[in-house]
């Protein structure tokens, strides 16, 4: 009898414990970009710039250039070509932006 109460107890903690939803991801309301990089081809970087409603409006394949996010200048300069096409709001062709400016 104690084995059949310790499984139900045991049973209904797993069921519980399971039945649980994930509080769903927050969505951005802000304007955004992104660095993507590799480590076996540190020297190319992939920058993407997303609008307010998270939807991409200009993409650059950046080559020959370590782009280190940690640094003032890298941020500061993405940040100034971020607010440039947020102006526009539409996808931009393209243009090396990021290229020219780093």
């Amino acid at each position: 009898m104690k084995i059949l109460a310790l499984n139900a107890l045991l049973w209904l903690f797993a069921t519980a414990a399971s039945a649980q939803e994930l509080a769903p991801t927050p969505k951005a309301d802000f304007a955004n970009w992104v660095i993507e990089s590799n480590v076996k081809t540190p020297k190319i970087s992939t920058v993407k710039f997303y609008n307010a409603k998270q939807e991409l409006i200009y993409e650059e394949v950046v080559e020959g250039k370590k782009l280190n996010v940690r640094r003032e200048k890298v941020k500061k300069k993405l940040n100034e070509i971020l607010a440039q096409l947020a102006e526009k709001n539409t996808k931009i062709n393209q243009y090396n932006l990021v290229a020219l400016s780093l």
